[in-house]
């Protein structure tokens, strides 16, 4: 790709980045003889210079007439850089602004119940599941209910080291966070993966007052089972689907809003708890 294809990429117009790079093969060049040069239209030359000029691209001369230079790339494209950062940072307040006023206006409207609704979504892959975490956090009103089974455990003793950027320590981090916001959260994991998972999790957290929330509003079991899911204000459960090539693998994630479904998985949940073994937080 030439100078000024790649000049247009980073936004110039095509007047703009022809005028620019005609400037630097010509040094110290008028207006007009720049728009004989550089075929931009007398008309346009002018406005295609002063916005250079705003760019930090182009210097001139208060002569008459004015004079115009190319400043050194490496010093153009520089300011070129930072203006665009200035306004991308100035685009970015304007739009949080935005969403913060429509945030409102949707808090407004009355929303129907959960009670009657059955509806599910799918997310395929790592990458979707993780964000479909994330989202949980802003979806929980009063209680996430977990249970992990025991397969699990093996999996990590394999593994032998978990990585901040997998799969269940994002879950373990957002429930961390839901915990620091008031959220009750029960969870059901193997024993093993309480040693090689949340305990090094939560030895990271320094803060005494985050350790307190964590302690209040986090209350944990041991027990190795079959099941595997996780349910959110009593309406909304988080299926894993594992990989039929792969069964060890996930696959995806299904995202289930059934109230009834879902009063069967905390009576399920709840037979699990009693059998599980209690498991202290010590930082």
């Amino acid at each position: 790709m030439d100078n000024e294809g790649s000049l247009r990429d980073l936004g110039l117009t095509k007047y703009e980045a022809s005028a620019y790079s005609t400037l630097l093969k010509e040094g110290v060049t008028g207006a007009q003889e720049l728009s004989r040069k550089s075929d931009i239209p007398v008309g346009k030359i002018y406005e295609v210079l002063s916005n250079l000029n705003n760019m930090g691209l182009v210097e001139f001369q208060r002569s008459r007439p004015r004079k115009y230079r190319a400043v050194k790339p490496s010093i153009a494209l520089n300011n070129l850089y930072t203006k665009k950062e200035e306004e991308t940072k100035n685009e970015l307040e304007n739009f949080k602004l935005k969403v913060s006023e429509l945030e409102s206006k949707f808090c407004d409207m009355t929303q129907p119940e959960h009670t009657e609704l059955q509806f599910w979504a799918t997310s395929i892959g790592e990458e979707d599941i993780i964000k479909n975490i994330k989202n949980m956090l802003d979806e929980v009103e009063t209680e996430i209910l977990h249970v992990k089974p025991a397969k699990m455990s093996k999996l990590i003793c394999k593994d032998k080291t978990i990585e901040p950027s997998t799969f269940m320590p994002t879950v373990v981090d957002e429930f961390v966070k839901a915990a620091k916001k008031g959220i009750k959260i029960k969870i059901i994991f193997p024993e093993e993966m309480f040693t090689y998972l949340l305990k090094n999790r939560f030895e990271h957290i320094k803060d005494p007052l985050d350790k307190e929330m964590i302690k209040k509003n986090i209350d944990a079991k041991a027990l190795d089972c079959d099941y595997d899911f996780r349910l959110i204000d009593e309406y909304i459960t988080h299926i894993p689907i594992p990989d039929p090539l792969i069964p060890d693998k996930i696959f995806g994630e299904l995202k289930v809003y059934d109230k009834e479904y879902a009063a069967k998985l905390k009576d399920k949940f709840e037979e699990l708890w009693v059998k599980g073994k209690k498991v202290s937080f010590n930082f």
